[in-house]
């Protein structure tokens, strides 16, 4: 599966669209002292955000059950009128009443219900998001490499609208139901005590009777959302790798994969239908039941002359509206089963611990850039240290390059830099400070990291290349372009800087993509460079041309570079030797090729392998 962890650029993108935009009110607050919620206290904090919007949409909720109440009176009291007291004045009279009333209710009160529903359910779905999506750019390193792209997607969306209709919908149609039920039976027990008596005791039966599925269709609706969210990320993966999937010639098994994780989730789906058509079947009978009884009744005490047609046709419409209110709670209780499901995931994501940014230290400028690994212990697990005991001085402004094997811990230097991760034990200083002390988005202003993997996206080169840094200066970009040796190549671009790259730069080779990083770590102009097997993937001549850009943009900075191709690396001030988690030598290349035995045999591994030297 495609995990976010991967691609750890993409939370730059997020970081620059949103972060400087992201107004800290209350709920983020809240999110950053990291202090647990429940789910009662996320849906309040939430409520809290739009308490004045929910308070007249309280209001107008009551104001409209309580019309809507008024219609079965009002109809019983025409009928009285017209059958049993023939006073056509004041059947007039109450007809031009129910007129007025109708009209109010279709055309204000309707009206204002609709643009207060607008309003909450806009900025409920818009809070929830938000507070995600800082969550989701926020999250530990740790954490991301167990994430899922597609589940947090899912999570976004999905889930995100989920709640919005838990709060909204089941909130104020929840509480306009229980009105209409409450004020159904009164209406019953003030026409006649054994109507009311039997429309209460209707009431138990059918929510017991719903009660009774209630706790398989939660966790059908749990198994529904965990698989939707991990076919997202499946359909995700495929739909970016289309090309790899043609050559690979693996479309039928691509296709066999998908149809059983499709087939999987219809099968759950079809299980919580049933449990939804079974319950609401069987309540459906019960009030069928109940409606013959109630007619009998009626019935027997029309005939005693103990009650009006009137008084019969009001008790009708009440009954009817106390059994389909509850009725209508009953079938939705299973969407509000698995709106719970959904707020849970969301919760289990803004509960997480996030990164803290030390928001509340002043940024500060690396102005040397020297760095400092003072018996450094880190592992990804507890059980696993990747760097045991790791020493490493960089002088400021030196060139060094890191070697070892695959696992050795090469990589792990540079997400510690840049404080994705924290160090289990020991320092790492930069310019004599701790890297746990400075301000976050200042320490990874300051840092930059080039990846063998280039990562672009699907927009123009100018968005591509200020990215990080909010730069639209076209002099600052182009001069940034010309020393990445991509400008001849950006001079046949039909829209020059606005030109569309495609999807992950489709239209770009290996080499140029590579160049076009490095043009972008250029308008970043960090202190402190990095490059992690940028050089990887290239070929020897587009491997040279990078070289020669990597020498001018190692002056008036830290420059640390991460290769396995030794003529990558030769001719920098010193190289590192890593295995077991520790330096095994830290010198020139001449002075490794002759004294190191680590070293020796790295280097005659890849004479052995055909491989430039």
């Amino acid at each position: 599966m495609l995990l976010i962890h991967k691609h750890l650029s993409l939370a730059g993108v997020f970081e620059l669209l949103t972060y400087e935009h992201l107004c800290y009110d209350t709920i983020c607050e809240y999110m950053e002292s990291g202090e647990f919620m429940t789910k009662r206290q996320w849906v309040t904090k939430f409520m809290l955000m739009h308490k004045w919007v929910l308070v007249c949409g309280f209001i107008i909720t009551t104001l409209m059950t309580m019309i809507n109440l008024i219609y079965p009176f009002l109809n019983g009291r025409i009928i009285n009128i017209a059958f049993y007291d023939k006073d056509m004045s004041a059947f007039l009279n109450l007809c031009l009443i129910y007129a007025g009333i109708l009209i109010f209710n279709q055309f204000v009160v309707a009206t204002l219900n609709n643009l207060i529903s607008s309003q909450l359910m806009t900025g409920f779905v818009f809070d929830i998001r938000r507070a995600l999506f800082k969550k989701i750019l926020h999250k530990k390193g740790k954490d991301l490499s167990g994430m899922y792209s597609g589940d947090m997607i899912s999570r976004m969306n999905h889930d995100a609208a989920d709640i919005m209709n838990l709060i909204f919908w089941s909130g104020l149609w929840g509480y306009s139901n229980f009105l209409h039920i409450l004020f159904a039976v009164c209406f019953m027990f003030y026409y006649n005590i054994f109507l009311g008596a039997f429309t209460v005791v209707l009431v138990p039966v059918v929510f017991f009777t719903s009660k009774y599925f209630k706790a398989r269709a939660q966790k059908v609706n749990k198994d529904i959302a965990a698989e939707q969210g991990k076919l997202s990320s499946y359909l995700f993966e495929i739909v970016k790798n289309l090309r790899e999937i043609k050559i690979l010639n693996a479309s039928k098994k691509v296709r066999s994969v998908y149809l059983r994780k499709t087939t999987s989730i219809n099968k759950m789906n079809v299980e919580n239908g049933r449990i939804e058509v079974t319950t609401e079947r069987l309540n459906s009978f019960i009030t069928l039941i109940a409606q013959l009884l109630i007619f009998v009744i009626c019935a027997y005490f029309i005939v005693k002359g103990q009650m009006q047609l009137g008084v019969f046709v009001a008790a009708i419409s009440y009954f009817n509206i106390a059994v389909n209110y509850f009725s209508s709670i009953n079938s939705k209780i299973v969407d509000v089963w698995g709106q719970t499901v959904s707020l849970q995931r969301v919760v289990d994501i803004l509960n997480e611990e996030e990164e803290d940014y030390k928001e509340n230290h002043p940024p500060k400028q690396i102005k040397e850039g020297k760095i400092e690994f003072n018996n450094v212990t880190f592992g990804y697990t507890e059980d696993r240290p990747v760097l045991n005991g790791f020493n490493l001085r960089v002088d400021a402004g030196s060139t060094i390059g890191i070697v070892g094997k695959s696992g050795a811990g090469k990589t792990t230097m540079g997400n510690l830099l840049y404080n994705l991760y924290s160090v289990d034990s020991g320092k790492l200083l930069i310019d004599g400070m701790n890297v746990n002390e400075y301000n976050l988005h200042s320490l990874r202003s300051q840092v930059g990291i080039v990846h063998q993997e280039t990562i672009l996206y699907d927009n123009t080169l100018r968005y591509n290349l200020s990215f990080t840094n909010n730069k639209d200066n076209d002099d600052a970009l182009m001069e940034a372009i010309k020393k990445a040796a991509l400008y001849d190549v950006v001079l046949t671009f039909p829209d020059g800087l606005d030109t569309l790259l495609g999807t992950e730069g489709q239209e770009l080779s290996g080499g140029q993509k590579q160049r076009l990083a490095i043009a972008r770590i250029l308008v970043k102009n960090p202190k402190i460079l990095v490059f992690d097997e940028a050089t990887a993937f290239l070929d020897s001549r587009n491997e040279a041309l990078i070289r020669n850009v990597m020498s001018e943009m190692s002056q008036d900075r830290t420059f640390i570079i991460i290769a396995h191709r030794f003529s990558t690396i030769k001719s920098c001030d010193k190289i590192a030797v890593l295995a077991d988690g520790v330096i095994k030598g830290f010198d020139t290349h001449d002075v490794l090729i002759r004294n190191n035995k680590t070293y020796i045999d790295l280097f005659s591994e890849q004479c052995l392998g055909g491989e430039a030297v």
